[in-house]
């Protein structure tokens, strides 16, 4: 069975980057904790200031529901809500 990759991409609003940055950062420990992650790191857009991707890799889709039902990850969306512009989650396939 192949692992799922995903690209998280989050857009904070202007003047809330260092708080949705902190909030990033702060997602990374317990993230790599939970059942199945692979890979969960943090990246930022060296064009766009304001943009923070996380690049993750799981086990299966069943370690991602698990993720996304966590204290930790419920906290971090209900805290950034009205601090990012935009959130966009894509799954992507490695080929080579």
């Amino acid at each position: 069975m192949n692992n799922i990759r995903l690209i998280a991409t989050i857009v904070a609003k202007e003047n809330h980057e260092n708080e949705v940055l902190s909030a990033c950062k702060a997602m990374i420990k317990p993230s790599h904790q939970d059942e199945g992650c692979i890979q969960y790191e943090l990246h930022k857009d060296t064009t766009q200031p304001r943009t923070f991707i996380f690049f993750e890799i799981w086990e299966n889709q069943g370690a991602i529901d698990k993720h996304n039902e966590t204290a930790h990850m419920k906290a971090f969306v209900e805290n950034l809500k009205d601090k990012m512009d935009s959130l966009e989650i894509k799954f992507i396939e490695k080929l080579a």
